[in-house]
């Protein structure tokens, strides 16, 4: 992997002989979703037929396509920037044990000197090298997984794994989060990982209001906001009645509620139509800051410049018709909320939206909804800022239960978290049932209809609103 602007990434695989995957130099391999794909669809049988062991063969192969690179740099640039100012990290899996090629180290050695690392005192360059050896398996060799690895101060660069489920929480102990603690979208997804950790942007949110008791919804962060829904809280509800808690351990009080202009559960009660969801939005304005931490980050909102980083998307494709392009696309989407059970367990429940030719047949099915039963036109009760999920086709849907209302609906891109929802009503509060009936449906406001009210309401968030 190699580190200027984007990084560019470089694989190469290796048993008897080495195989190059990706140069670095192609044209993708700075996008970084693809080169995942690409890792996940490795064919692991390729070196079956000669299966040794050679890490000397690999890093070969990694010396010879830094020397190319910089012949073809040479051409345009002088001096070439992959030997002189570019960041360089190799992760290398292995096992430590060499049966043929001889040893890996003299290699390393090798790419230190092409990379002008060691040889000045007084400016040795070892920034622009980072070696990390995940030694995987039960008898490793970790004389040469040391040899093999960066030696810095204060730095871990070799881990020993069981086996590749132990990867990612090696990843985490390697990368420095300090710097990245305010980018949307992330979470630990190790096993390890607590389910705050793995939520971090989850909320909930009470209203206790004096002599009715307490009513409590989801919610997500937005850095100073909750992002929530409106039929959660009452026209006269006040801020010293709110309170959010983000976690077990930390609570905070309320500066403001601020319900979508356009949201009114009684507007068309004329029509016959006794609770109208349509704007079903809110945002909560917190008395404190949350500050980020691992277990307290926020969400990608669409349509935001940290939201067009984490999509990877060049500042000419940075619009927002491009988000609801890849976001949105029109067919049955994988999603997912997380449900709160107990005091501390949050449980993610995956949904499909159903963008594509069920999605007529998923709208349907919100006149089965008791309040409706005397409602005849549809658009009286579903309009276009709703997506809808739930029923048994393709597969069996969980629904939300009424204590979910205001949470997230998220989807997954390229390992960053999105919300494109808010959860608003179901059809049916179907959570004491053993099993819902198949026209159990629930509808979630799209934030991509409500954009001119976030980006107002937000417009002093620093999240750069796309226009």
């Amino acid at each position: 992997c190699q580190l200027w602007g984007s990084p560019h990434y470089g694989i190469v695989t290796f048993g008897t002989e080495a195989r190059v995957v990706l140069s670095p130099t192609e044209p993708r391999a700075a996008d970084g979703a693809w080169v995942g794909e690409l890792l996940e669809k490795l064919p692991f049988a390729a070196h079956a037929q000669k299966p040794g062991t050679n890490p000397h063969a690999a890093l070969k192969a990694v010396y010879e396509l830094l020397v190319q690179q910089e012949r073809g740099e040479q051409l345009r640039v002088q001096p070439p920037p992959v030997t002189n100012s570019t960041r360089h990290v190799l992760v290398i899996m292995t096992d430590g044990r060499v049966n043929m090629g001889g040893s890996p180290v003299p290699v390393i050695h090798q790419i230190r000197e092409l990379l002008s690392i060691g040889r000045d005192p007084r400016n040795d360059r070892e920034d622009f090298l980072d070696v990390y050896v995940f030694g995987v398996g039960d008898l490793v060799h970790t004389e040469t997984l040391n040899a093999l690895a960066s030696q810095k101060d204060g730095e871990q660069h070799v881990f020993l794994l069981r086996g590749l489920p132990d990867l990612q929480e090696a990843f985490h102990r390697m990368i420095d989060e300090s710097t990245t603690l305010g980018l949307c979208g992330l979470s630990h997804e190790f096993s390890s990982a607590t389910d705050r950790e793995r939520n971090p942007w989850h909320v909930s949110v009470s209203v206790t209001r004096p002599g009715q008791g307490q009513e409590r919804c989801q919610g997500s962060l937005v850095p100073y906001f909750v992002l929530t829904a409106a039929h959660c809280f009452h026209l006269d509800d006040q801020a010293p009645w709110i309170t959010v808690d983000v976690g077990p351990q930390v609570r905070r009080g309320v500066a403001g509620l601020f319900l979508h202009p356009q949201y009114e559960l009684g507007g068309r009660r004329d029509r016959g139509v006794p609770e109208f969801y349509d704007y079903d939005v809110a945002l909560v304005q917190l008395a404190k800051p949350v500050p980020p931490t691992p277990t307290m980050r926020p969400l990608c909102l669409p349509c935001t410049e940290g939201a067009s980083r984490a999509l990877r998307l060049p500042p000419e494709q940075s619009t927002c018709d491009e988000h609801r392009r890849l976001l949105l696309p029109e067919k049955n989407l994988d999603a997912f909320f997380v449900s709160p059970h107990g005091p501390s367990e949050l449980q993610r429940r995956h949904v499909r939206i159903k963008l594509g030719e069920q999605r007529g047949a998923c709208e349907a099915d919100a006149l089965r909804a008791p309040p409706y039963a005397n409602v005849s036109a549809l658009e009286d009760v579903v309009t276009p800022r709703f997506l809808c999920s739930g029923g048994t086709e393709p597969l069996v849907d969980p629904n939300a239960c009424r204590g979910d209302s205001g949470g997230p609906i998220i989807v997954t891109r390229g390992k960053r978290y999105f919300q494109v929802g808010v959860i608003s009503w179901g059809v049916l509060d179907v959570c004491r049932q053993p099993r819902a009936p198949p026209f159990a449906r629930d509808f979630h406001v799209s934030l991509f209809e409500v954009l001119p009210w976030l980006r107002a309401r937000l417009r002093d968030e620093d999240l750069g609103f796309l226009p």
